[in-house]
């Protein structure tokens, strides 16, 4: 068992096992728990527009069975910036993707859901790591 982290923001020091776990879709290990530590005052938005699926300043996009969706956090002036987009529609409830994943969500081609990296899909596998990363959670 690892445990990453601590109670403040800025104490690690050495190699940061956070990121490259996240990021491995189980190749490292399972996550059994999980705490989010949120820092108080940042504005956010969520909007949906028709567009296209296309690189953006905000934090988080995806494209959607109902259009184009845009999530940013930061400072107010960050969000409003990065949230203009012409004919965009705010989000005040969270959408629920659940039924479109009845099997789970993995990684393919064709899937309803699709960021920049790649589409997602009901029960499709996980993506192939890179070589390198294959390496690393060997050596790990």
């Amino acid at each position: 068992m690892i445990r990453a982290g601590g109670r403040t923001v800025k104490n690690v020091q050495g190699y940061d096992l956070t990121r490259p776990f996240v990021g491995s879709f189980g190749l490292l290990g399972e996550s059994l728990e999980i705490t989010l530590r949120l820092r108080p005052g940042l504005s956010t938005g969520h909007i949906v527009h028709p567009g296209p699926l296309a690189p953006t300043a905000a934090r988080f996009s995806w494209a959607a069975p109902d259009g184009t969706h845009v999530l940013h956090f930061g400072h107010e002036r960050e969000v409003r910036t990065a949230l203009d987009l012409p004919g965009a529609v705010p989000v005040t409830t969270p959408p629920d993707y659940t039924p479109l994943f009845p099997g789970g969500m993995g990684v393919a081609e064709g899937g309803p859901l699709r960021d920049l990296r790649f589409a997602w899909q009901d029960g499709a596998a996980h993506p192939t790591p890179p070589a390198l990363f294959r390496t690393l959670a060997a050596s790990l």
